[in-house]
């Protein structure tokens, strides 16, 4: 083999990963832009739907042991995460903070089923939810271990509460 024909095959050797990890780059950073308009765009502040839920929910924020500031509270009206929860998890969802699209911004999104509950499960809920804001990053990684630290840190929210 000639010196050209070599340089011609190591240039294709070394070009094709690197078009690969091109392309999935764009696919996250496309994926992620749709997570984020889809949020925007199927979501409603909390405070215009219902505002004292919303004042209620503020309070729990308040709590001591929460350290990461102000939450915005969201209802949802038709996200992805909502409409493909049928098809992924088996149980049902009623609210979730999307700290790992977000991780900058503090956010829960309700759904419209869990307007419908009582005080003391929305109370759970935003306690638990508030434990995966608190978690953050540092805790993203096996499911099991991340609702452990949200359950651990909503009993601690719960028993500080007055």
């Amino acid at each position: 083999m000639q010196w050209p024909e070599v340089r011609r095959l190591l240039s294709i050797v070394f070009l094709v990963p690197k078009k690969v990890v091109e392309s999935i780059l764009v696919v996250i950073a496309f994926c992620y832009v749709v997570a984020v308009f889809d949020i925007y765009i199927n979501t409603e502040r909390l405070s215009r739907v219902d505002s004292s839920l919303d004042a209620f929910c503020q309070n729990i924020v308040q709590n001591p042991n929460f350290k990461k500031g102000p939450v915005v509270f969201r209802v949802d009206r038709g996200t992805l995460a909502f409409r493909l929860n049928p098809y992924v998890g088996p149980v049902g969802l009623y609210g979730y903070s999307p700290f790992f699209i977000f991780p900058h911004h503090r956010t829960i999104i309700f759904s419209k089923e869990a307007l419908k509950r009582d005080k003391m499960s929305v109370a759970t809920m935003v306690a638990h939810e508030l434990g995966h804001i608190q978690g953050g990053l540092k805790h993203f990684g096996p499911v099991k271990e991340m609702e452990l630290y949200a359950n651990e840190f909503a009993v601690k929210v719960a028993n500080s509460q007055p």
